[in-house]
């Protein structure tokens, strides 16, 4: 039945294809002149008389489709350098073909030249252009750190460095990715039903060199993006083809300890294919890391990635990707700050040095894009084997006083999928507008494990279940623009799931039988409005629903619940041009979710926190001082509460969401200069609730970062500091209850896994 729904999706693309007449086109080839200083960023192309961009690909070539005869005016860019402007005439039905020369430079070009040709974002937060200007100037030490490139987004790691981060983005404890949508080349990251959380989201198989921009997205407001895109979604977009060949080493080193704490080989290899319609690469990244702590973490990670672009012809492509990693660990888990505060251990100590765990990824991507006379086809093909095994100890031994409270979690998992778009450009009326309808399917065969253990020995098991969970989902986009200054946006999707669960431990008087089967459907209706009355000023309304799913074990026990938890959002914000130097985005927003019901994986139960509200004000400003010299800023702020009911009051007591942020901030300045690349950043985080009655506070932190790169034509070295001051904070925290060995009673308070202290690490790169 599923195969059918996008059968006939796909002949309603077509249908909608042959609807709209046939135009003219622009296809253009940009040739730059190779020097030691090529940026790698692709060339953006604005058609300035039609106001619509692209980016030029692999092979430099770009298209503007859809148009009508007459003047047009095309210009190219790249950031902070100059544009090339070049004018055209197109008769009816005209496809013209163009080759342009475009040399850039580092001289004349400012912030505010390069924002007006940029794709006018949907919201205020997510500004597509902050986010590029972002990627391409500050650093980008790892696919983990490349999250922090989203405004307000902050990641704590707290098991070893091979467990999945925790993530925090406006107002949430996003666990490990309840709330944040993730995906790298369409391939959707998160994990439903994981044995450890809701939307388990690990980026390790990601190779932060292979990456060449990110698209983001705050608020549920995006028609594409479906479960878990409450509070944002972030999408990884991989090179296609290498500009240079790479070997790099890095090494880092915490002078303290007087020891080298993690060692790192990257190596990336374009294949000599004496075809231009063809690009392949692969690359390599290993890791060892023995981290910060005490006793040494063993970490390793090995990465494989390889990609093949296959160019059918001036419209069409076929790209073939695939990628894998492997890795284990030990880890000195979360440590109780009283153990530390009476001697027991130090601040890099353990409890039980026995936790840490193994898991693995593979991926195979095959995706078919296509330039249609009337429009633009997507099609995505994917599928992911995944093995998960996590040994963790958060209580210690105030369960079992005699073998102490260690488990094993574990999931293995096949994970399928398909997705498809069309995209086409149409009159309504005098109206230039554009419709966007697409398709995805989805299906995980899951298998999830729970163990007692003792030392990463078995003692007995708590949860063991197959689960197999199909996701379907439509949706729609429609961009009215009624003028060059009002733009509309309607859109909707369709979401509908499945849930199977077959649970192996039948129930008894500790426990209930999960087995069952249930199904769940959410419409989400989105509308964003964009008004800009000149190229200076621009201002956003944004209304969008949303959800996350639940685990299927807490599913399936709802027989009479066919609805997927509701999330509801609203912004309003404005992008403004100061001069030309001066950019500043700022936006008011909320979020309502009527249930956050979640599958606890450290306990294997369910626990309902009821429904929540949140408010806050996003603010970012970029300030080109000169023009090698930019300077950031980011604040966020919210209140964030437990509320009776969804829009219902907050309630009486105990209303506070647990470690949810209410006051981050991170900003720098970022030195950019022909072969020199120099920043100093901070990240502020203040205290924040760690429990609902407000009794327990997770401490803030505030962090400075420093780091110089120089890069020349055949060789680059970089020099990186963390943590400049060696400040001792807490980058992990939760209120737990807990009790040690040599205790009587239990105590619940703050355990947390110490920060990073003073760290050095140097990079050295080869490149041909």
């Amino acid at each position: 039945m599923k195969y059918i729904h996008i059968l006939t999706c796909a002949c309603f693309l077509l249908t909608v294809n042959l609807l709209f007449a046939q135009t003219g086109a622009i296809n253009g080839c940009v040739i730059r002149t190779k020097s030691e200083y090529q940026s790698t960023l692709q060339v953006r192309c604005y058609n300035a008389t039609t106001d619509k961009l692209t980016t030029t690909d692999s092979n430099g070539c770009f298209r503007f489709s859809e148009l009508v005869a007459g003047n047009y005016t095309i210009r190219l860019a790249e950031a902070f350098r100059d544009t090339l402007s070049l004018n055209y005439t197109l008769a009816a039905g005209e496809v013209k073909t163009v080759s342009i020369n475009f040399q850039s430079t580092q001289t004349s070009e400012t912030l505010y030249e390069v924002t007006i040709k940029a794709d006018r974002p949907t919201s205020a937060a997510s500004s597509k252009y902050l986010s590029q200007l972002d990627f391409e100037y500050r650093p980008k030490n790892s696919a983990q750190d490349m999250l922090r490139l989203v405004p307000g987004l902050f990641i704590a790691q707290h098991a070893g460095g091979g467990k999945a981060e925790q993530i925090f983005v406006r107002g949430f404890d996003c666990d490990h990715g309840t709330d944040v949508a993730s995906f790298v080349d369409g391939i959707p990251v998160n994990m439903p039903s994981h044995g450890h959380g809701q939307g388990y989201e690990d980026l390790h198989f990601l190779i932060p060199e292979t990456v060449k921009g990110m698209d983001l997205a705050k608020g549920p407001y995006q028609a594409k993006d479906g479960n878990f895109a409450t509070a944002a979604s972030v999408r990884f977009n991989t090179l296609d083809s290498l500009t240079n060949n790479l070997f790099l080493i890095e090494t880092t080193a915490v002078p303290t300890q007087k020891n080298i704490t993690s060692k790192r080989f990257v190596g990336m290899y374009e294949l000599p294919i004496e075809n231009n319609r063809v690009h392949s690469y692969f690359a390599v990244d290993v890791t060892n890391n023995r981290s910060y702590f005490e006793q040494n973490q063993h970490f390793n990670r090995y990465n494989l990635f390889s990609k093949t672009v296959f160019a059918i012809n001036a419209t069409s492509s076929l790209s073939l990707s695939f990628s894998g990693f492997s890795s284990s660990w030990d880890a000195s888990g979360q440590i109780p700050d009283r153990a530390v505060k009476a001697g027991l251990i130090t601040r890099f100590g353990s409890i039980d040095p026995t936790e840490g765990g193994t898991t693995s990824r593979m991926n195979a991507n095959l995706i078919y894009k296509a330039k249609l006379k009337k429009g633009d086809f997507e099609t995505q093909v994917y599928t992911s084997a995944y093995k998960f095994r996590l040994y963790s100890n958060f209580t210690f031994f105030l369960e079992d006083s005699i073998n102490g409270d260690q488990i094993e979690q574990g999931d293995v998992r096949t994970t399928s999928g398909i997705n498809s778009s069309y995209s086409v450009a149409h009159k309504l009326g005098s109206l230039n507008n554009r419709l966007t309808v697409g398709a995805t399917f989805r299906a995980d065969d899951i298998n999830n494990e729970l163990w007692r253990t003792i030392k990463r020995q078995r003692l007995g098991i708590t949860a063991l279940a197959d689960i197999n969970e199909v996701a379907t989902a439509f949706y729609f986009n429609e961009v009215i623009r009624f003028s060059d200054k009002l733009r509309l946006e309607l859109g909707g999707r369709y979401d509908y799931l499945t849930f199977n669960v077959e649970d192996h431990i039948p129930s008894d008087t500790t426990r209930q039988n999960y087995s069952g089967f249930n199904y769940q459907t959410a419409f989400s209706p989105k509308a964003n409005l964009i008004y800009s009355p000149s190229s200076r000023y621009q201002f956003f309304m944004n209304y969008g629903h949303g959800f996350h799913s639940n685990d299927a074990r807490s599913t399936v026990q709802e027989q009479n619940a066919h609805q997927l938890p509701l999330s509801v959002g609203g912004e309003v914000g404005t992008l403004l041009h100061f001069g030309k130097k001066v950019v500043i985005s700022a936006a008011l927003w909320t979020l309502n979710l009527e249930n956050e019901l979640v599958y606890v994986g450290d306990a294997g139960t369910t626990e309902n926190k009821g429904s929540s509200r949140r408010i806050g004000v996003d603010v970012s400003a970029r300030w080109q001082i000169i023009p090698s010299l930019i300077a950031d800023v980011d604040f966020n702020m919210s209140e964030n509460y437990l509320t009776e009911s969804l829009f219902g009051q907050r309630n009486e007591s105990d209303y506070h969401i647990p470690l949810a942020p209410t006051l981050t901030s991170t900003g720098g300045l970022t030195y950019k200069l022909n072969k020199i690349n120099a920043s100093v950043r901070y990240r502020y985080m203040a205290d924040r609730a760690a429990n609902e009655a407000n009794t327990v506070i997770a401490l803030g932190y505030l962090i400075f970062d420093a780091g110089v790169n120089y890069q020349a034509q055949h060789f680059k070295i970089g020099l990186n500091v963390e943590n400049m001051l060696n400040v001792a904070w807490n980058e992990a925290q939760f209120d737990t209850e807990s009790r040690m060995q040599n205790e009587t009673q239990s105590v619940s308070e703050i355990h947390y896994t110490p920060g990073t202290p003073f760290a050095v690490k140097l990079s050295v790169g080869y490149l041909f």
